[in-house]
């Protein structure tokens, strides 16, 4: 039987690579989860013309709109795909260029809401879309451990309120643009985490599995298409990627190692875990906090519900989840 994967920010990059490559493998139709649906449209022309015969939709998502992933959550209930077994949650970037804090039409600050908080409300969304057993992964970035990389020294993520942090006030306010990314990131991590903890206290540990993924630098990704370009060019360097402790890929060799999470049988009970491209190893200290991860989970519940009640309504297994 034909499976389902939603890939979110599919139509560039990683994304694109990993959809090319469920697309060429068969036994599996490609949502891809795009901002600008004709660049998706372009995106799944491309990779129909590449793969033939391959199976392959797209669905508008804004992840800078918590009522767009209201609304793609919706679609994808309306839609006949097969049954979804695996979320891969790719979009994500960083803005080098803004000169002043960006926020989106809902009031977060952009860079939180993209790579955080908009993949939050939409899994949680999912959740009861899901067929069993099902994988979820959580594209990260090495950046969010000061330990691992001598970036995260120069640009560390910051714990505290998730309200501080997503409204861009308090200790949160004068963060730069790769520490705010860094912090989106951790938060992410860490509500990875506390998902799998909580999917296994409901019984639905063996059933869904989560886990975190960093594909290292990739100088072809679009997330840093905002850098200025000078600035690119030495961040994504063969010299300088190794000094500051983190590896290169291409975009086909993070494909493939994304892939193996969702479809390597080795992994069919692998959950709350971290890989650095085919290496599961630690992720940074803060970000293993149980505690720490709790309270992540638990404010960001409660911001999503007050920016919109009735989000509520669609996760039934959020505020199911939220209270144990």
């Amino acid at each position: 039987m034909e499976k389902s994967v939603i890939i979110t920010g599919a139509n560039v990059g990683i994304g694109f690579a990993a959809a090319r490559y469920f697309a060429g493998i068969g036994g599996w139709h490609v949502v891809l989860a795009c901002r600008n649906a004709e660049k998706g449209e372009t995106a799944r022309s491309e990779i129909q013309r590449l793969e033939p015969g391959a199976s392959v939709s797209t669905l508008r998502l804004d992840l800078y709109s918590l009522e767009s992933v209201q609304a793609f959550v919706e679609a994808v209930c309306a839609a006949e795909h097969p049954p979804i077994h695996a979320l891969v949650l790719n979009a994500g970037g960083i803005n080098m260029k803004a000169r002043e804090l960006e926020f989106s039409s809902e009031g977060f600050e952009r860079t939180f809401q993209l790579n955080f908080l908009g993949h939050f409300v939409l899994t949680q969304l999912l959740l009861n879309q899901l067929a069993h057993p099902a994988r979820i992964v959580f594209v990260s970035s090495d950046l969010h451990d000061p330990a691992a990389t001598r970036m995260g020294k120069l640009t560390p993520p910051r714990y505290g309120a998730v309200a501080d942090a997503a409204l861009a006030r308090g200790p949160f306010a004068k963060m730069s643009p790769m520490a705010r990314y860094a912090t989106a990131k951790m938060f992410a991590i860490m509500c990875a985490y506390e998902l799998d903890r909580r999917l296994k206290e409901v019984g639905l540990g063996n059933a869904i599995c989560v886990n975190s993924w960093s594909p290292g630098v990739v100088p072809t990704t679009q997330a840093g298409r905002d850098m200025p370009a000078l600035l690119k060019l030495i961040m994504t360097s063969a010299w300088f990627v190794k000094l500051m402790g983190s590896h290169l890929a291409t975009e086909e060799e993070a494909a493939r190692s994304l892939g193996r999470l969702i479809l390597d049988p080795k992994f069919a009970r692998t959950s709350g875990r971290y890989f650095d491209g085919d290496r599961e190893i630690p992720s940074s200290i803060e970000s293993r906090d149980p505690s720490k991860a709790r309270d992540v989970w638990e404010q960001t519940t409660r911001l999503a519900v007050e920016a919109h009640p009735n989000l509520v309504s669609l996760g039934r297994l959020m505020p199911v989840l939220a209270e144990t």
